[in-house]
């Protein structure tokens, strides 16, 4: 080969626009679904909504354990004029109540982190509409997670951007769509 064609080679291989363009074609593309999530603005509008929800879930749970300390310092100091008898029936009630209502929060919690995976999977299913376009771009057929598996893989067929653009370009076009991923 001569030196021009070389020096061409050489500016293609080493040129970093060269290693970042998106002009291929492939039948698998890779994107990490964790930052697609996380660093897109529905993703972090949906975990501000849980944050919040987590949070007054928490103040509640607070204020009646404030409401049982004060009942248990109450219930301490009538251990000394109650009849054995009649200061156990006030602590075993008192202790059923506690129970029950831990149980309550237990399941709140619960039902709060089912909620959440209930948007991550809409958050999901709304992203395939971004994808599929992308995937017909690439006149691909299969987009394999890499947050999911290890892959090694060429970056050139990331497409984790480019579906954070989109999602974002999407959301801010119609700002609904957080009200649909929480069911609201």
């Amino acid at each position: 080969m001569g030196i021009p064609v070389c020096a061409v080679l050489l500016l293609l291989l080493f040129n970093p626009n060269y290693s970042q363009e998106k002009n291929i074609t492939t039948s698998v593309l890779v994107i990490n679904s964790i930052n697609v999530f996380e660093k897109s603005k529905l993703g972090n509008d949906i975990l501000i909504a849980f944050q919040d929800a987590a949070l007054e879930l928490k103040k509640e749970a607070d204020v009646n354990a404030r409401k049982f300390e004060d009942e248990e310092l109450e219930l301490t100091q009538k251990r000394d004029v109650l009849a054995k008898r009649d200061f156990n029936e006030l602590a075993d009630d008192f202790d059923k109540r506690v129970q029950k209502t831990r149980n309550y929060y237990d399941l709140k919690d619960s039902q709060l982190r089912d909620s959440l995976e209930k948007w991550k999977k809409n958050f999901i299913e709304l992203s395939g509409r971004i994808i599929q376009p992308i995937m017909l771009n690439y006149r691909s057929f299969i987009v394999l997670d890499s947050s999911q598996i290890d892959l090694f893989f060429d970056n050139r067929i990331d497409i984790t951007e480019q579906v954070i653009l989109e999602l974002d370009k999407l959301y801010k076009s119609d700002p609904k769509y957080l009200e649909v991923i929480l069911g609201k």
